[in-house]
Parts: C-alpha cells; sequence; structure tokens
C-alpha cells in the first residue's frame, strides 16, 4: 500500500499495510476505502492519530453509512466509531483484525459443503460451530477476548454466519431442505409465546389425504412434524382438507386462483390467509381472496423450505429481542447489534428460498418490505 501516512507510526501497521493489507470485505465489514491506497485521517481531539480503514456493511436506523473502521496509528489497535468521541475496541491489531475476519468468514464457508461435519446439520451443530469458532477468536486475540469482555461486532457476526449449519440442501427429487426434528422442536420452541418448549405436531400417516402424493411432504408432517403455537405460521388440525372444503366461501365459482380448490389447507399466515399446499408437487401458495392480485401465488417451494426460513427468521428475531430496548447501549458505546440484524435478516431469509423474494408482489417480499410493520424484525 502506497502513501501511508506520515501519522501510522505504529510498525507493525505500517509493515502489514505494505506487505499484506486487508481484504475488500468480509465479516460484515467494508475496506473498500483502502483501493485508493491512502488512509484517510479522523479528526480528534485527543492525542491519538486515528485512521478510516473502512465502515461496518450495515447501518444504524437513519444512517446514511456505517460505522467507521479506525486505525489508532501510535498503537495499531483497531476500534469502531461513529464519527464522535466514542469508540469500540474491534482488534488489538491489523493482523489479528484479519485473522478475526477469516475465521467468521470461514464458517460461513465451511457450511456450504455438504461433507463438512460429516453432513450434520441442525441447532446442535450451530452450538457447536459457534463454541469452537468463538474459542479460536479468543486465541486469535486474546487481549480483546479478555475474561469477562464482549467484544462488538464479532458475537453477532458469527452467529449469521453460523446460521448456514441449520438444514443441507435436498436432492433434486427430494425436499429443498434435509429438515430434522431437532430444528422443528427449536422452532416451536422459539415461537412458544408462553416462553416454554412449544409442541410439535406429527401428523397420523392415515390421516394425510391420499392426494398427498408428494413423498417428502408426507414424511415431513408424520416423521418430523410441524410447530405448534407461532405468530408468522399457524398449523391447521388434521384432517388436512382441500381449500374448498376449508373455505367454501372463497370457492364459488369466482375465484381469483380456482385450481387452488383441491390443494390442502395446512396453516394460517399473515394478513388473514391460509396456505394452500399441492398435494402433488409439495409447492406452498397463497389464495388472492382480496381481489388485488397480492400476494402473489407463490410463497415457499415446498414445506421445508418454508420452515427452514421461518427457523433463520426466528434465531434473528431471539437475538434481536435479546438487544431490544436499548440493551446493546448498555454493553457498547458505538455498536448496536439490531442494525447488524436488520441488515442481514432480508437476504439470509431469501438465500432460503430466492424464488420467494423473486418478484416485489411474493408474500416474504411484501412482508421484509413493509414499512408500517417496520420489516421482519421491526
Amino acid at each position: 500500500m502506497a502513501g501511508l501516512p506520515g501519522g501510522v507510526v505504529h510498525e507493525g501497521s505500517r509493515e502489514f499495510l505494505v506487505r499484506e493489507g486487508l481484504p475488500t470485505t468480509g465479516a460484515f465489514l467494508d475496506f473498500g476505502t483502502l483501493d485508493g491506497g491512502t488512509l484517510r485521517a479522523f479528526p480528534t481531539d485527543g492525542p491519538e492519530r486515528l485512521y478510516v480503514l473502512g465502515e461496518t456493511d450495515y447501518c444504524t436506523p437513519f444512517a446514511a453509512v456505517g460505522n467507521l473502521v479506525l486505525l489508532d496509528g501510535g498503537t495499531g489497535e483497531v476500534s469502531l466509531g461513529n464519527g464522535g468521541p466514542l469508540r469500540d475496541p474491534l482488534a488489538t491489531d491489523l493482523a489479528t483484525l484479519a485473522a478475526l475476519v477469516r475465521e467468521v468468514e470461514a464458517v460461513g464457508e465451511a457450511a456450504r459443503h455438504p461433507e463438512a461435519r460429516d453432513g450434520r446439520r441442525g441447532p446442535a451443530v450451530v452450538a457447536e460451530v459457534m463454541a469452537e469458532a468463538e474459542r479460536r477468536l479468543r486465541e486469535i486475540d486474546p487481549g480483546l477476548f479478555r475474561p469477562g469482555a464482549a467484544p462488538a461486532h464479532w458475537g453477532t457476526a458469527l452467529l449469521v454466519r453460523a446460521l448456514g449449519w441449520g438444514a443441507l440442501p435436498g436432492g433434486p427429487d427430494g425436499p429443498a431442505y434435509q429438515v430434522g426434528g431437532e430444528l422443528v422442536a427449536e422452532l416451536a420452541a422459539l415461537t412458544d409465546e408462553d416462553g416454554g418448549e412449544g409442541l410439535v405436531h406429527r401428523f397420523r400417516p392415515e390421516a394425510l389425504p391420499a392426494t398427498l402424493v408428494h413423498e417428502p411432504t408426507r414424511q415431513l408432517l408424520t416423521e418430523v412434524g410441524l410447530p405448534l403455537g407461532g405468530a408468522m405460521f399457524g398449523v391447521c388440525e388434521e384432517p388436512l382438507v382441500t381449500m374448498a372444503e376449508a373455505y367454501p366461501e372463497y370457492f364459488d365459482g369466482e375465484e381469483e386462483r380456482p385450481y387452488q380448490r383441491d390443494f390442502l389447507a395446512l396453516g394460517d399466515w399473515p394478513t388473514d390467509l391460509t396456505i394452500a399446499l399441492d398435494g402433488t408437487t409439495g409447492r406452498l401458495e397463497l389464495p388472492d381472496w382480496y381481489d388485488d392480485g397480492q400476494p402473489e401465488a407463490y410463497l415457499n417451494r415446498d414445506l421445508s423450505a418454508l420452515l427452514y426460513a421461518l427457523w433463520t427468521y426466528e434465531r434473528l428475531r431471539a437475538e434481536w429481542d435479546r438487544w431490544d430496548y436499548g440493551r446493546g447501549r448498555d454493553t457498547w458505546a458505538v455498536f448496536d447489534p439490531q442494525s447488524l440484524l436488520s441488515t442481514v435478516v432480508d437476504r439470509l431469509v431469501e438465500g432460503v428460498d430466492p424464488e420467494a423474494f423473486a418478484s416485489p408482489g411474493r408474500s416474504w417480499r411484501l412482508l421484509a418490505e413493509d414499512g408500517h410493520m417496520g420489516g421482519l424484525l421491526g
């Protein structure tokens, strides 16, 4: 890197920037400003000589840009700042910053390889992966992760990357995801409004209608089950009946999506809609009961995609709630975990089933972009 300011007197920092340099992006940090080859000085009234390395790729509400990643040219320490005098430590030096970024990114990258951890996935694996990664982060930068400390940014970033270990994609002739009972059980607990362990309902094979011929869906309903009591998704009682049987008032010969009359009424969905299950393909749709064309019919590829999307959303929602009412400000001076969570929730849920976000009229996108409700985590 050419043109290092004279104020960067920390030899380790100068050597690192010249010989190695930081990645352009990683772990929700953006170091693209370094592509110009110079470090911009950050004004300060104190003795520090601070320089801007980059910024977070998430913003606090109503902010145009993310928080700044700052280098202390005298000590080599890296911190998060928001333009004022307060800062949160981010790394002891540039070498450890780069290593921390690589570790968080490695967690997400490994999840994309089906053979990793012998193909095991689910909430227990997520916890296992996070515990191992947290230990490595402490080893990388023991000065930052000292006993009793809660370093800003890294724990939330790690959680987001670790959610990719929730389920494996299914095969071409199978479900969208290999969703296990442990994931559904945790989803039930996350959505239990009484704070309990949640209830899971497994359907009796004989209670499933003969028209449900999509075998992956039959297996999921009978062997894994569905969570009960959720605000987003409420399960219909068995036996499952057709949409026309459940809602004859909407299927009077003038309905907008008449083919859905033989789909199965699976469960409740926001805006007073019912999820319609195509018993042949496993596809999940929504009806057009308000005659306005919205939401569009497509909801999710199948039940496994819906459950994995809901679990991803609910894990982020639980983390959001943990820091609600300004609790993050009691822990850090600058870092706001909710700003990171609100930035990533849409892309994570979309990543489970991109088709669910493919056009503005699809339900998941409508929920995500509902300004009155504050989006998925608002």
